[in-house]
């Protein structure tokens, strides 16, 4: 069995595709996935499977279609390729004062050489990003609330992502590990 996380892409982000996380929760668990936990209002679960990432994504979002009838990409990783996340980042530094500026993009897959060099060309303001694979590392200059960083320019990407602050994706990687 592997432990996996589930980061669910534009969950509760306004008016639109609403999830109370303790039906998320009982939706896992009615599926088979008694393990499952959620982790704050963003749509983050965590649970153990036997399937491969691909099976499991593909559960997820049936899932959530199902229960809830709603059509949400499932960013999935398993607990290992989240903890290396967390000890990849080029941005982090022995200065924590800066750590509510980070924040890593999860992508649905590995984006094509030519769409990391139209995203990184765009015009991002002061914002640093870094693409290692399937997650974009983001230093905000000032804050995620002014960033250039808009939809139009994670577009160029070309593949469905979702983001999370640095703590909550450490503390994902450390339930992740946790989680037997």
């Amino acid at each position: 069995m592997t432990t996996y996380v589930a980061l669910l892409r534009a969950v509760n982000v306004g008016s639109t595709n609403r999830i109370k996380m303790a039906d998320l929760k009982a939706a896992f668990v009615a599926a088979g996935c008694a393990d499952a936990v959620t982790h704050i209002q963003t749509g983050n679960v965590i649970f153990r499977d036997k399937r491969s990432a691909a099976a499991v994504k593909a559960f997820v979002e049936g899932l959530i279609e199902s229960a809830m009838g709603l059509r949400i990409t499932a960013i999935v990783r398993s607990a290992a390729e989240l903890t290396a996340v967390t000890t990849s980042n080029p941005f982090v530094d022995h200065d924590t004062r800066n750590i509510s500026k980070l924040y890593v993009a999860f992508l649905d897959a590995v984006p094509t050489k030519a769409a990391i060099e139209a995203f990184v060309a765009s015009s991002i303001g002061d914002d640093e990003v870094h693409v290692l694979g399937r997650e974009v590392y983001i230093r905000y200059a000032v804050g995620a609330g002014t960033t250039k960083l808009t939809t139009g320019v994670w577009n160029r990407l070309g593949v469905p992502m979702t983001a999370r602050n640095w703590n909550v994706t450490t503390t994902l990687a450390r339930l992740a590990t946790e989680h037997r």
